[in-house]
């Protein structure tokens, strides 16, 4: 009889801790403060896993860049494909994204993205990967949170062997708008260097 006292008290608690922080989630959002971290580790793990569908869910077609930056990471930086891209912004669509997403996520962001401790972003809103070397340079990623504009950025920062002017450093960054203070949502490219 205690046991079965016992069971029935175990599944009030939980059946209440479940009411208690669907309550909070739907009246007080703003009090669910790790949501941004596990969609980061979501979208992070279907990076990984090339879940491109899962990856989808993270992004509102068409995507609208500013400069068409966009396209010039689809384009390969193929300045003869670039040239052709219109003044306005070309919207990059679901389709687009399909053929295109090994330009955007590229082998780069990948092993850096993995090498990110999201416990470590999540406490200080900052977090770097290990330095990795291929054959053409070095590369690491920075990723801040801002909470203020409830963004989240990620730049892919690489460094080419070959020194040039600028010093043969070029940026990479993935900006992501934080909505409803627990899901990610991707916002743009942004190119520099």
């Amino acid at each position: 009889m205690q046991k079965l006292f016992l069971l029935c008290l175990v599944i009030i608690l939980c059946s209440a801790n479940t009411r208690i922080h669907s309550f909070k989630k739907t009246f007080f959002p703003q009090w669910d403060t790790t949501g941004w971290i596990n969609s980061f580790r979501e979208f992070r793990n279907a990076i990984y896993k090339n879940d491109r569908a899962k990856v989808k869910q993270f992004i509102d077609f068409p995507i609208m860049n500013d400069n068409n930056e966009i396209w010039y990471l689809a384009y390969n930086y193929d300045d003869k494909l670039i040239s052709k891209l219109p003044t306005k912004i070309k919207p990059f669509t679901e389709k687009d994204f399909d053929k295109y997403y090994s330009k955007v996520f590229t082998k780069r962001f990948i092993n850096t993205i993995l090498k990110i401790k999201s416990n470590q972003l999540y406490i200080t809103g900052a977090a770097e990967s290990i330095r990795f070397k291929d054959r053409s340079g070095t590369y690491k990623m920075y990723v801040t949170f801002d909470k203020e504009d409830k963004t989240l950025t990620l730049n892919l920062a690489s460094e080419t062997a070959i020194k040039t002017e600028d010093g043969g450093e070029f940026n990479v960054i993935y900006q992501f708008d934080v909505v409803n203070n627990h899901e990610l949502k991707f916002r743009r490219v942004r190119l520099a260097g």
